[in-house]
């Protein structure tokens, strides 16, 4: 499964995992969520609703991931290096043009609206 993020008149495709969650989160598009800065290493952004965390263990979070946040019930993108931590669950990441991506995200200095399309439904348009 693809998606496609835009934000800043710029596009993204992310190459979503096989679990649960990430089902779960493509099932939802297409969303537009507002992401603010988290730490200095990360953009989040609140989700209406709850994913599933079965078929998720532990990771190493890695800098382009897209991931969910079971305790805050958050999504967000990894523009800095984060240790593993528990309750997070990788959802995608940038297939083409991470570097482009990642500093596109570190140059938002506000909080941005971020929309998210299926590649499918974008293709239709």
């Amino acid at each position: 499964m693809q998606i496609q993020m835009q934000f800043s008149e710029k596009s993204f495709v992310l190459t979503l995992e096989n679990n649960a969650a990430a089902r779960d989160f493509y099932a939802l598009l297409p969303l537009s969520l507002s992401f603010s800065d988290y730490v200095g290493k990360e953009k989040i952004a609140r989700l209406d609703k709850s994913l599933s965390t079965q078929e998720s263990g532990e990771y190493d979070p890695q800098i382009g991931d897209f991931f969910y946040f079971a305790p805050w019930g958050n999504v967000g993108i990894f523009y800095a290096k984060q240790p593993p931590y528990k309750g997070l669950v990788k959802l995608g990441v940038a297939k083409d043009s991470k570097e482009s991506f990642i500093a596109h995200l570190k140059a938002q200095k506000q909080d941005f609206i971020l929309t998210i399309e299926n590649i499918l439904a974008e293709s239709k348009k």
